[in-house]
């Protein structure tokens, strides 16, 4: 039994070098067709905006809160009078 698992294996590991002329280009291309299908769908045009709007929103919130970060800062820089 031992020496058929071995043929068995070789077999497989032969089968599998074996692989035809250009699959490289043909993978690329598949690729290349699948990222255009995705890119061009509503759903990602979707995403695509949503995260603009969140992220326009993380911006303004930090803004906001630099701002009020500066505002305390100099407030505590001003000698008090008494």
């Amino acid at each position: 039994m031992v020496p058929e698992q071995k043929k068995e294996s070789e077999n497989k590991s032969e089968q599998s070098q074996e692989k035809p002329e250009g699959w490289i280009e043909k993978t690329e291309e598949f690729l290349d067709e699948a990222a255009e299908k995705i890119h061009n769908s509503e759903s990602y045009k979707k995403v695509g905006k949503t995260a603009e709007k969140a992220t326009l929103s993380l911006f303004r919130a930090a803004g906001r809160w630099w701002g009020k970060a500066e505002h305390n800062s100099k407030e505590q820089d001003k000698p008090e009078d008494k």
